[in-house]
């Protein structure tokens, strides 16, 4: 079990990390001490698609040149953290839990810059508005350079609105920025960011990880679900920006064309009593299904006929690549790097804002198993060519090198051991 920071900091003992099994010393003794970068982020929670990407990230790293830990301020007692601290063990990651009481703790501040000096930390890599600010803040009090990664932002409450105008004013002052679709690209140079200052690197997954083990009626029979009916799925979190009753009043106006359709919605969060409220008001409650949340996604991919996104506002969601992988259609609202992602159409549905046009929109995929299989094959295929965890790992590195001025940082090569877990 990892040993929350403030008592570590307190003693001043030297952090040891469990790591699957073995215990690790940080830092290790080499010739030339490899720079390390930390992640920071801050979450409620057990996280999403940023987190998976983020641990995976130790697996693609030559551990003798560079070294990769993740920091993260989340609540004090917040049951969510042990799912954080589970998931960073299982690919490797140095996991830092930095409790907090609400939103302004002055001590999160001093016990990240005692981290930072622990550590050594020569890159700082914010994933939201709080870390990036506190990065600005202790790149005062400690030499490393700022690096951060634009997922996205929400607007529903004053209160994101306002972390959305002081994450624009933190982006101006960090040394590179990430951007995880065309569109952040565009916002960053909006913002008046260089362009040698901004990289687009999208989301990405290991293929080999996403296939199908058997086929729909398999996945169908062990998940209790009828292997006759037309399945559209949702996975996400049940909150605003995710549009999740979108989704069912779309599939409500579906039903009457389609009445051997079923929606099954596979996540949760502050909306699923609201959700829940609204699918008996349409009367349709006796066809969708709540999974709640779920840690392996993959053999709900494999129960579904289409994934539906029905998202506001998104960065790339790893969603969407999942199900690409898995050979499952998708249709998805136009947001973020979503059309860039399914080939401005060619790999998929793009939904627009106009949710009237949803139900005609769907039936495309719904009314032919062919034209669905045909689509997901092509989808397969893109993210084997263009969104491979080792194609996003050289970019990142790429990035590394350039704001540390270091030739000698690692290539995304991960050894094929590694890779097996």
């Amino acid at each position: 079990m990892i040993e929350p920071l403030p008592q570590m900091i307190e003693r001043g003992d030297k952090p040891k990390l469990s790591l699957v099994g073995a215990t690790l010393t940080q830092p290790p003794v080499r010739p030339r001490q490899a720079p390390v970068v930390l992640h920071t982020r801050v979450v409620r929670g057990s996280g999403g698609g940023p987190d998976k990407t983020i641990f995976r990230s130790a697996r693609y790293i030559d551990h003798t040149r560079l070294s990769l830990h993740a920091a993260y301020i989340c609540p004090y007692g917040d049951p969510g953290t042990a799912t954080l601290r589970s998931n960073a063990q299982r690919w490797g990651c140095p996991f830092w839990e930095v409790p907090e009481s609400g939103p302004v703790d002055p001590r999160t501040a001093h016990r990240l810059l005692n981290l930072c000096k622990q550590l050594n930390v020569a890159i700082w890599h914010g994933h939201d508005y709080k870390s990036n600010a506190l990065g600005i803040m202790l790149a005062r009090h400690w030499p490393m350079k700022l690096v951060t990664t634009i997922h996205g932002w929400t607007w529903e409450t004053v209160r994101t609105k306002l972390y959305y105008h002081v994450d624009n004013w933190c982006l101006q002052r960090y040394d590179h920025i990430i951007a995880v679709s065309p569109k952040h690209v565009e916002h960053c140079k909006r913002l008046g960011v260089q362009d040698e200052r901004i990289t687009y690197i999208p989301n990405a997954i290991e293929p080999n990880e996403y296939r199908f083990v058997d086929d729909h009626a398999a996945a169908r029979r062990e998940l209790g679900v009828w292997t006759d009916r037309l399945i559209i799925g949702t996975i996400g979190r049940f909150s605003i920006e995710k549009g999740v009753d979108r989704a069912i009043k779309t599939f409500a106006q579906l039903r009457t064309q389609y009445p051997n359709a079923e929606l099954h919605l596979i996540g949760d969060g502050p909306q699923r009593a609201y959700l829940e409220a609204l699918a008996d008001q349409l009367e349709i409650s006796q066809a969708v299904r709540f999974w709640g949340w779920q840690t392996q996604a993959q053999r709900f991919y494999e129960m579904m006929d289409v994934l539906l996104l029905p998202s506001h506002t998104e960065g790339l969601p790893n969603v969407v690549l999942e199900a690409m992988a898995m050979g499952v259609p998708v249709a998805a609202t136009d947001v973020g790097g979503v059309s860039d992602l399914l080939d401005h159409g060619r790999c998929g549905v793009i939904l627009s804002q106009d949710e009237s046009t949803w139900p005609d929109r769907l039936s495309y995929l719904l009314d032919s198993a062919r034209r669905r299989s045909q689509i997901a094959r092509v989808a397969r295929a893109r993210i084997e060519n263009r969104y491979t965890f080792t194609q996003r790992m050289a970019k990142v590195f790429s990035v590394y090198q350039q704001v540390m001025n270091d030739p000698l940082l690692p290539v995304a090569q991960p050894a094929p051991e590694r890779m097996a877990a």
